[in-house]
């Protein structure tokens, strides 16, 4: 509770101070940037409000995830780095309109840097955490393998972590280079995709690798 506490009052009160900067802000910002991060469309900074807006609605997640028993802690800090995540690039985006950048104009802020970044944190944060998630219908690797026996659940969390773990810090290191080097700036979105296909994959290979190991499960409960 004292989390869920913290958390709201921390989330609403970046919501107000995220709402009085966009007061100071231009009638209209920069709200589209293409992929060599030329702003080409202009709108209301208000569209930015969206992602702390996001942010402090998952406080009521985290009072609903109280009444959980199962994964009440991974389930809390999944939501409040989420939380975090939201936040953090919302500032992100309110740093680079409030720059000055013009339509027409290529800005050298490491937007994807600060996007991959603290998502591939994440996502490595996940996979430590996926070895303790305890069998349940909402979160976590489901499938009919995993949810009908719980040692498979139990041996696929295990693997899925090492996997999504691998699939962040790859990631993180690869945003960390691409959104540093001058020379690799002009490549800043590979992280973003790099991300997207590890943890794709860490996803299938969980789910055949679950497939696989609930077959072998049945057979050998099969052979007499």
């Amino acid at each position: 509770m004292k989390t869920a506490a913290v958390y709201t009052v921390l989330s609403l009160l970046n919501l107000i101070g995220f709402m009085i900067g966009v007061c100071f802000l231009p009638a209209e910002v920069p709200i589209h940037f293409n992929a060599s991060m030329t702003a080409d469309a202009l709108g209301s900074p208000w569209v930015y409000l969206a992602l702390p807006g996001v942010s402090a609605l998952i406080s009521a997640g985290l009072w609903a995830s109280l009444v959980q028993k199962k994964n009440r802690a991974v389930t809390i800090g999944l939501l409040s780095a989420l939380g975090v995540l939201f936040a953090t690039i919302g500032w992100a985006f309110f740093a680079l309109v409030s720059s000055g950048v013009r339509v027409g104009e290529q800005t050298n802020f490491p937007l994807m840097l600060v996007i991959v970044l603290p998502l591939s944190l994440l996502i490595a944060w996940l996979g430590n955490y996926m070895p303790r998630i305890e069998p349940n219908r909402v979160l976590g690797i489901r499938t009919g393998a995993t949810l009908g026996s719980e040692e498979v659940w139990r041996k696929t969390h295990r693997l899925g972590g090492y996997l999504f773990f691998a699939a962040g810090v790859l990631s993180a290191a690869a945003a960390v280079v691409f959104g540093t080097v001058p020379a690799l700036k002009e490549l800043q979105y590979v992280p973003l995709i790099l991300a997207g296909i590890s943890v794709l994959l860490a996803a299938i290979v969980s789910v055949v690798y679950a497939s696989l190991l609930r077959k072998r499960t049945k057979a050998q409960q099969e052979t007499p």
